[in-house]
């Protein structure tokens, strides 16, 4: 089916700041047709310095993240604390849907974001503020970059997954807590203005980087609640193996969740002799003898290619994945098959070749929307502040004024009203339900205790409690805001209700294999011949298309086969590292939402058409692996533009010095410490009373710095390790340098900005009690926050929901109760 129009047409975002969480929130808004004004100061965004650039002279035209983030925006310098500069913005947003900012709250005064007095002359507006610590809370002033962000959310103690207990945790590869502030807060704000639109009232979106972090620790997080103990980068996995193995040219990565997987690798593998001797025929046995199970593993994996290994073990579906390159991953025929790298003209690099669509509609929405604007094109179009609106198009048709019974649910979450039916598992689909009931929909969880959820039968029980399915931390993290309805779908009958409640539904998630659903009765064509207007989105590893579709994936794969893993890790040795958690699941899982999003606010057009066809609901294909291709855009840049992949560094940066993780005086205590421009140099300065520092001409500007990264790590990491963690942040922030502690998750459960914030849920749980979990990484200002309900219990709502949405009677019930189809 072909549709001219893209499901954002018609919608205006202005963005401010740079260079990573709004310009990530835009990108995508623009890629589904929504037009970006990016106000840049005279200087530019910076990401146009941050490169990495093609050729010499360093061309801010034609760097990298800024070529990759702001395709087809439009740029139009004003210089901020000026009456010109705010008298633009408020002509602006008086005629635009959305503003988007990622600065801190001393700069918003200078740009006049004061969302106050921008909605009193546009009701409609919705403003998203991506700041490091929220807009609340006492940490509300300070700074923090990607370093802190990742280690003070929580992460960044997981990292790298069984790591070397002798060294320091790392970062990843990029800036990808800022970017994932950039896809959650993209997805609080198309709910927002989907509700804007309903209501008439706009909202203020509070999103803090650092709740994101915590958020994405998933499990981790949940354990501290629970178990009343935390994990980090040297604690043993409780899956077996979950870990890199050398190959004859390189690395392969292996996961084994489930015991008939480990029993599938051992017949992959031959059959080595100690399966005879039962040495790691069970979890608790791989668990107990990890370190001689890799070895073990690592014999037979080491005499053959990575590649081999892949295709041999995925034919078995068992859980494995080569360590890419970028330079492999432009070379992987499945990704030439679903055409997914695109090539994009600009004005600098000519053409380039970009990560394309991180997800694939059955409709031609995702579109390049053109380069990436060279610093102040727009300038030369507008006529004073006045004129600036001219800037964006013409609307097809004005907007109504709301009515009064629409501005009665002004206060109702935005997706209040929609309903979706829950058929995922494990972490990426539950992310993207989880996000959509923090912003108000009916999640209605199906699952049976034929198949229960793998997070159910996780390690992860509440302390002191006998372990049961209701009683899990993982489950019960990830399900939050959800319905739980019991119903056996390898029972006909069973998947003839799942289809009575689509009927009932807007949209339908699911995260199985490919050709599952299917086998069932369950695919999206199925569905949508229940109900044509259903949104079916489908997230797997791989995709629904292609030669690897079939291929098992789970979150820990996805990193190493886009090239992350390659360039995470230590200076020292230059390995392969893991990201701590099953990162491909959530990054997957907010693709997923904000696609669901789109198509949400494209349904209002598709129901004027009097075409059926065109009435027809979105369905969605999410590849985890393309979508964190999309995301991790940093290191593909340096290989579109031909330079040599960055080496693994740890904890440094490619431009800025000092910025690494020192440190501080008591056990396992750390600081995370980046400078990066000119007042942070000085104010290192004055901390550390170095005054010969702050006078000398080669350490003015990064690369003096950079050149002199050794001697400055090791001034600071001897001063680090004298001081409090605590003390010696206050003492920092006071000078604004940005600094902030790691901290592991039971610090974060006790942390007062979290407590300020509310940003923790405490439902009342019927088995476990309330055990304090991460909710959604925003706060509304308008709308009520922290509504909702704990995980439910298996088949907690099953009679509810079907008495409510199918009329089905007691007796009914009843008999397909002792029947086995529903529980």
């Amino acid at each position: 089916m072909q549709e001219s129009t893209q499901p954002l047409e018609g919608v205006r975002v202005l963005e401010l700041g740079g260079p990573f969480s709004a310009s990530m929130a835009t990108r995508w808004l623009r890629d589904l047709g929504a037009e970006v004004v990016k106000i840049e100061p005279p200087t530019g965004d910076p990401a146009r310095a941050l490169g990495p650039f093609p050729m010499a002279g360093a061309n801010p035209e034609a760097g990298g993240i800024h070529t990759f983030l702001n395709a087809g925006k439009r740029s139009l310098v004003l210089t901020p604390g000026t009456s010109d500069a705010r008298e633009t913005l408020q002509a602006l947003a008086k005629h635009c849907d959305l503003v988007v900012h990622d600065l801190i709250p001393g700069a918003m005064g200078a740009w006049g974001l004061e969302y106050a007095a921008l909605a009193a002359q546009n009701p409609r507006l919705v403003m998203l503020s991506i700041t490091p610590f929220g807009l609340t809370g006492p940490y509300r002033t300070w700074e923090a970059g990607e370093l802190a962000l990742f280690f003070g959310g929580g992460w960044g103690l997981l990292c790298p997954g069984g790591g070397p207990p002798e060294r320091a945790p790392i970062k990843m590869f990029g800036h990808h807590m800022l970017l994932q502030a950039g896809l959650h807060g993209a997805t609080a704000a198309l709910a927002a203005v989907r509700g804007a639109c309903k209501s008439g009232q706009g909202e203020h979106i509070d999103l803090s980087v650092m709740e994101v972090s915590t958020l994405l620790m998933g499990r981790h997080f949940a354990y501290a609640s629970y178990a009343h103990r935390y994990e980090d980068y040297r604690s043993p996995s409780p899956y077996e193996p979950y870990s890199f193995y050398p190959a004859s040219d390189g690395h392969l990565y292996l996961i084994c969740p489930e015991q008939e997987q480990w029993r599938r690798l051992e017949q992959a593998l031959g059959d080595p002799p100690w399966v005879a001797e039962g040495r790691y025929d069970s979890r608790p046995k791989r668990q107990t003898h990890a370190a001689a199970l890799k070895e073990d593993l690592s014999a037979i994996t080491r005499t053959r290619s990575k590649m081999e290994l892949f295709h041999s073990l995925q034919a078995l579906r068992v859980g494995a994945a080569p360590v890419l390159t970028h330079r492999e991953v432009e070379q992987e025929p499945h990704l030439q098959a679903r055409k997914f790298f695109v090539q994009a003209a600009h004005p600098v690099l000519g053409e380039v070749k970009l990560p394309g669509a991180p997800v694939h509609f059955d409709r031609p929405w995702w579109r390049m929307g053109g380069p990436a604007p060279v610093l102040g094109e727009a300038n030369a179009h507008r006529a004073g502040p006045k004129g600036a609106a001219g800037l964006f198009q013409p609307r097809k048709s004005p907007s109504s004024p709301p009515t009064a019974a629409l501005k009665e649910a002004a206060l109702e979450l935005p997706l209040a009203g929609v309903r979706v039916l829950d058929l995922s598992w494990v972490w990426a689909g539950p992310h993207t339900t989880l996000l959509l009931g923090g912003l108000g929909a009916e999640i209605l969880k199906v699952e049976s205790s034929a198949r229960p959820d793998l997070t159910r039968r996780s390690h992860l029980f509440a302390d002191g409690l006998e372990p049961g399915p209701n009683r899990c931390g993982y489950f019960n993290a990830v399900s939050q805001y959800k319905l739980g309805v019991g119903i056996n779908l390898s029972r006909p009958e069973g998947v003839a209700v799942v289809k009575r409640l689509a009927a009932q539904c807007d949209v339908m998630v699911s995260n199985f294999g490919f050709g599952v659903l299917e086998k069932l009765g369950l695919g999206a064509e199925q569905m949508q011949a229940v109900n044509p207007r259903l949104i079916v989105a489908m997230i797997s590893a791989f995709g629904q298309s292609g030669p690897y579709r079939g291929y098992s994936g789970y979150g820990p794969l996805v990193p190493p086969l886009s090239g992350l893993s390659a360039l995470t890790g230590y200076a020292e040795d230059g390995l392969p590292q893991d990201t701590g958690t099953a990162y491909g699941d959530p990054n997957g899982g907010v693709y997923a939402a904000l696609a669901i999003l789109a198509a949400l606010l494209a349904r209002p057009a598709q129901d004027a058409s009097e075409d059926p066809e065109r009435r027809r609901g979105a369905v969605i294909d999410v590849s985890m692996w393309e979508a964190m291709l999309y995301t991790g855009f940093e290191g593909w840049m340096h290989h579109a533009l031909g330079l040599a992949p960055p080496r693994p560094d740890g904890n440094h940066d490619q431009v800025h010095a000092p910025r690494n993780l020192y440190a501080c005086a008591g056990e396992s205590h750390w600081l995370a410490v980046a400078v990066t421009t000119p007042a942070h140099w000085q104010g290192l300065c004055r901390v550390m009373e170095r005054a010969d520092w702050a006078a000398d001409p080669t350490l003015a500007h990064p690369a003096g710095r950079k050149s002199r990264e050794a001697e400055l790590d090791s001034a600071l990491a001897d001063w680090c390790v004298r001081q409090d963690r605590w003390e010696a942040t206050r003492t920092l922030q006071a000078e604004g340098v940005p600094a902030f502690p790691a901290l592991n998750a039971m610090e974060l459960l006790s942390d007062p900005h979290y407590a300020a914030r509310e940003c923790l849920t405490h439902f009342e749980h019927p088995e476990v009690g309330v055990r304090p979990l991460m909710g959604v990484p925003w706060r509304f200002t308008r709308r009520v926050n922290g509504q909702g309900r704990a995980a439910p219990r298996m088949g907690e709502h099953t009679d509810a929901v079907l008495e409510r949405l199918l009329g089905m009677d007691a007796a009914e019930r009843t008999r397909l109760r002792e029947a086995g189809v529903i529980e």
